[in-house]
């Protein structure tokens, strides 16, 4: 078994991107195995576009090869932005050849380009469907929320083992559409002051750089309580790169924004990224500026663009969401809308020397 990097290609059906295509089938594998369904499956095509996109994230990839097959990858990302201090591992292997230490030498490259490349803090991530959290009693719990992980999952196991702490658990929920009519009439509101916009694909220029100032604040608005996040710069361009991006992974934005009419700033907004085909849409950010919390501006943005999702794409008939555990207003608007559980996601940190 040997590790070597994957080079990203310009375009796919050439000799020299097969190994980067013989990889996304791999991952889409493991994804099969561990989930069930096709859910988290994706074409070569999306996975170029999120690769090619290196503006402002640097994405490398170095796979494990036994007998000229790849066995694994891992993948570090690297935030751009000039105060980043963190990176995230991606760490996967295929089934039938874990538990032979492929895992852990990929995570030592991982490690090892990390330090590399001056950053501090290491995040990876386990994904736990909510079929296999049944019964399970010895748990890993976060600093903060009321969930826990299995501590018996392999997943858990080398997590902790190579000297990574659970530092958050995000919930997984499920919707599905649409919304039966007594609920989406007990949801609709009369809003004083805002008014909401949608778009999908790209934002209107006259908000652009507002709705820039809000993705800013994503980063660090948002519950974190027992993880580090670096800052993240946004600009107008950054908006139109990220749209850029999802349009050509065949996955635009529906997004709907409150504007706050007296100062015509951005207050709220949730996102939707919308295939054109399949059944599933997932949620990407939600927020409400601090300063506008307490008017039930969360909600009014979601039904909207729930109900911008009927009018615009009605081939979507589920929604995929993720809320940090103990964000309990977040999750207390999710149960109104009728979310279910859906699975558990651990993230987990390292502090290098």
């Amino acid at each position: 078994m040997r590790v070597t990097r994957l080079p990203i290609p310009e375009v796919l059906g050439t000799r020299e991107s097969a190994a980067f295509e013989e990889l996304i089938g791999v991952l889409n594998g493991i994804v099969v195995d561990l989930w069930g369904d096709d859910d988290f499956v994706e074409t070569a095509e999306q996975a170029l576009a999120e690769h090619r996109a290196q503006e402002y994230t640097e994405r490398i990839v170095y796979v494990a090869v036994e007998d000229d097959v790849i066995v694994g990858r891992v993948e570090a990302i690297f935030p751009l932005d000039e105060e980043s201090e963190t990176v995230s591992l991606l760490v996967d292997v295929v089934p039938a050849v874990r538990g032979r230490g492929i895992g852990t030498a990929l995570l030592q490259k991982g490690e090892e380009l990390a330090a590399d490349g001056g950053r501090r803090v290491i995040s990876t991530y386990t994904e736990h469907p909510i079929r296999t959290l049944e019964g399970a009693d010895r748990l890993v719990r976060a600093s903060a929320g009321t969930a826990g992980l299995p501590r018996d999952s392999r997943d858990v196991r080398f997590a902790l083992r190579n000297g990574y702490t659970l530092g958050q658990i995000e919930r997984s929920s499920e919707l599905h559409l649409p919304l039966p009519r007594e609920r989406e009439a007990g949801l609709t509101m009369t809003l004083s002051g805002f008014r909401l916009v949608s778009w999908w694909g790209s934002a209107p220029d006259d908000l652009l750089e507002r709705f820039a100032t809000m993705k800013a604040r994503m980063a660090t608005d948002i519950p974190q309580a027992g993880i580090a996040v670096d800052p993240e710069d946004w600009d107008g361009e950054r908006v139109r790169s990220q749209e850029r991006t999802l349009v050509a992974r065949g996955e635009p934005l529906l997004v709907t924004a409150a504007v706050h009419e007296p100062t015509g700033q951005i207050a709220a907004y949730t996102e939707l990224a919308v295939p054109a085909d399949g059944t599933k849409a997932e949620q990407y950010d939600t927020l409400v500026a601090r300063a506008h919390r307490g008017h039930r501006l969360g909600t009014a943005v979601k039904l909207r663009n729930i109900q911008e999702l009927g009018l615009r794409a009605p081939h979507i008939r589920r929604i995929l969401t993720w809320n940090a555990d103990e964000n309990d207003p977040m999750l207390a608007i999710n149960r109104a809308f009728g979310f279910r559980p859906h699975a558990l996601t651990g993230h987990w940190q390292k502090t290098l020397d």
